[in-house]
């Protein structure tokens, strides 16, 4: 398995918190392995709307501090306004690229060990999970981020392209 991380990125708090994995043999599609196709670039402006369901998957802990699980979890989360997000964050500048959805005002969103799981909304990938609060799952005080991948298939591209 090859790993590309975004060559710009530093910490998650400073953004480009995204990485393809190339899988050392093709994976084969079935009824439990299905891909989860991307945002198209001429639809960016067109999703990630306030208050759109979408729902995020993974198979970390459901707790904070628990131990993560043998089955793969799926919720609903609602996107939140990047500006009402930011002023949430306040202590926080958010980086650039990011999604905010889940984890405010609801019980539900990711936990530790879903990182790189994906936010779909409309059945694209809009986004992978980033960063929470303080690893905080139980009933966070601020949205979760997410790192929005339309602003990123220019480089996804360049990576997935010579082995198309």
């Amino acid at each position: 398995m090859e790993r590309y991380k975004h060559p710009y990125y530093e910490t998650v708090g400073k953004g480009k918190d995204i990485m393809l994995l190339k899988l050392a043999k093709k994976a084969r599609l079935d009824n439990r392995v299905q891909t989860i196709p991307l945002p198209r670039p001429e639809t960016k402006k067109q999703t990630n709307k306030e208050n759109q369901r979408c729902r995020v998957a993974g198979w970390g802990s459901i707790k904070t501090n628990g131990s993560i699980v043998d089955d793969l979890r799926v919720v609903d989360v609602s996107i939140i306004n990047l500006q009402v997000c930011q002023g949430i964050w306040s202590g926080l500048p958010l980086p650039d690229s990011v999604i905010c959805a889940g984890g405010y005002g609801t019980n539900k969103g990711f936990c530790q060990g879903d990182s790189g799981g994906p936010l779909v909304c409309d059945g694209k990938a809009v986004g992978v999970v980033s960063f929470n609060n303080n690893k905080n799952c139980n009933y966070p005080n601020v949205p979760n981020i997410y790192t929005e991948t339309s602003k990123y298939l220019d480089w996804i591209k360049s990576i997935i392209k010579p082995y198309e």
